[in-house]
């Protein structure tokens, strides 16, 4: 091709993509929908504009690896382990249930197995990136609804890397031989418990010496490569690509690096991965989508409400109400951002046929389009099932206005009255909860903004608006309690400032790796101030160390 030719195509993709994007921003669509839009409008079938497409699907797969890369970062184990196990069963339940279910209609109409655990794997899925935008947008991430929702999204991202396997494996065997799954199920076991213990051990010492240099090209050249060099080796293992980069992920947020990691990637993960979804609209025909255009409104129908009826099920086996079920259900329903990813990934590897791929592609694009609405739609539903519910007797009520840029404080006692003594001295807004009433009435006397109500509840973290806080601090006496507050508000806001107060050295470093960026352990505080007085009352000189900067005895990070 010659480079004239070469330098107008990457024009033209880029500014369909830019035009894309931001139509399908102000319209509240997400920026998915804008990029396969775009692949679509200058396309061999749309415009015509682009015709050889096989140089950008080389490129848009580094997308997806760095796009899997992305999600292993922002699932540590510790943030996994802390999940509640109620409601991480329900995630667990509804990719299997789903799939399983996509699975058998699909037999059923006549798709041989392994094209049908495709399908089920792919349409199982929903939008992460577009339903969490909506419900943050919403003040309700932080709801009992919005909790399972998360919980749901966050087991279908885990998913994704075993789904992807399974597709490999198909692909390379040319049908659904039982013997092969198994063998790739063992590869892929073995592959993440080897990976994920050498990284734990490795990366730690590779990135020091690279970090110590404070060069950020440096850095990024040896993220990108241990991101390359995962994935290459997970491909040599007989597995993907995109397999590997989610273990590497998985790694690095394991280490005090992953923040800086995450911001090094961005702009490979983003401009890649909006390459991919432009390259999967280029490749959607026309001609193929008219001439089914009947079976895709009915395939569309029968994915967003069956897979809304057994989500909301499901939320009511798991101790949902009726109308935060029916919410989950109506809000989850459509196909994700990974469909693509799957379905792509077996049509390539011949175990989808493309004419079957493409209906499924244009079906999971409009559920896309649907999901405001259905959105929309499920809350409206949900306000009218819950009018005539009385409120729940003996909770206080919170003041709910609007508030932004403030501090929540969890607990009122002796270390968050002292919190917040020094955050009025400095002008700084912020609003606490307790559930001491003597406590609460004495400091409410003296002026703070304390109010009755029990912080592990969804209900009252959406009352103090915590989406659109500068910071929260955790100075609640409660381990169990903290980690899981810590894990969920570190996944779902990861701008927001978390500092929060430890048991002990352990429990210290257990909440630095979920997320907290501030971490304050009580007993080490204590034992830095009685041999702080000591030394000084020996008349020696007190080092100059930080409390947290010295581990101890018997303690290691």
């Amino acid at each position: 091709m010659p480079e004239a030719d070469y330098l107008l195509q990457v024009i033209v993709i880029l500014t369909a993509a830019v035009a894309g994007v931001l139509v399908s921003l102000r319209l509240g669509l997400g920026s998915v929908l804008g990029y396969l839009v775009a692949g679509m409008a200058i396309g061999p079938t749309g415009l015509g504009l682009i015709h050889d497409l096989e140089t950008t699907r080389a490129l848009a797969e580094f997308g997806v690896v760095f796009l899997l890369f992305a999600v292993g970062l922002e699932l540590p184990l510790e943030r996994i382990r802390v999940m509640s196990a109620k409601v991480f069963g329900l995630g667990i339940a509804q990719v299997f249930v789903t799939a399983a279910a996509i699975a058998a209609l699909a037999v059923a109409f006549g798709v041989t197995l392994a094209p049908a655990v495709v399908i089920g794997g792919g349409l199982a899925l929903s939008s992460t990136a577009i339903v969490l935008q909506l419900l943050s947008e919403r003040g309700e991430l932080t709801t009992r609804f919005g909790r399972a929702a998360f919980a749901v999204l966050l087991v279908q991202d885990l998913a994704v890397a075993p789904f992807l396997v399974v597709v490999v494996a198909l692909g390379a065997a040319g049908g659904f031989i039982p013997s092969v799954l198994w063998l790739a199920g063992l590869k892929m076991i073995v592959a993440a418990i080897a990976l994920l213990g050498i990284g734990r051990i490795v990366l730690r010492h590779v990135f020091w010496p690279v970090a110590e240099m404070r060069n950020p090209d440096i850095f990024a050249a040896l993220t990108i490569l241990v991101v390359l060099g995962t994935a290459w080796i997970s491909q040599l293992a007989g597995m993907s690509l995109a397999f590997g980069a989610f273990l590497a992920g998985m790694m690095l947020a394991e280490t005090t690096y992953r923040h800086q990691v995450g911001a090094v990637i961005q702009p490979f993960r983003g401009l890649l991965l909006g390459l991919f979804f432009i390259t999967v609209g280029m490749s959607i025909d026309f001609a193929l989508t008219r001439q089914h255009a009947g079976l895709i409104v009915a395939l569309l129908a029968a994915l967003l409400l069956g897979k809304a009826g057994l989500l909301a099920g499901l939320g009511l086996l798991s101790g949902l109400t009726r109308a935060q079920a029916l919410r989950l259900g109506l809000t989850l329903a459509q196909g994700g951002e990974f469909a693509f990813v799957l379905l792509g990934a077996a049509m390539a590897g011949g175990t989808l046929a493309p004419e079957v791929g493409q209906v499924l592609l244009v079906v999971v694009g409009f559920s896309l389009i649907a999901t405001p609405f259905m959105a929309q739609w499920g809350a409206a539903l949900a306000d009218r099932m819950e009018a005539t519910e009385a409120e729940e007797a003996g909770e206080a009520a919170i003041e709910t206005e609007h508030r932004s840029g403030h501090v929540v404080i969890a607990g009122f006692g002796r270390v968050g009255g002292a919190v917040a003594a020094r955050l009025q001295a400095a002008g700084i807004s912020f609003v606490a909860v307790d559930l001491n009433p003597h406590r609460i009435a004495e400091a409410r006397a003296s002026g703070y903004p304390v109010y009755y109500g029990d912080i592990s509840r969804p209900e009252i973290l959406a009352a103090l608006n915590v989406e659109t806080a500068r910071a929260l601090v955790l100075t609640v006496n409660k381990p169990a309690t903290t980690a899981q507050l810590v894990a969920m508000v570190s996944y779902i806001f990861p701008d927001l400032q978390v500092y929060a107060r430890a048991q002990d050295d352990a429990h210290a470093n257990e909440l630095r790796k979920m997320g907290a960026h501030i971490v304050v352990p009580e007993l080490v505080e204590t034992g830095f101030a009685l041999a702080g007085s000591l030394i000084d009352a020996m008349g020696e000189t007190i080092p100059e160390v930080a409390p947290g900067e010295t581990p101890l005895p018997g303690r290691s990070e």
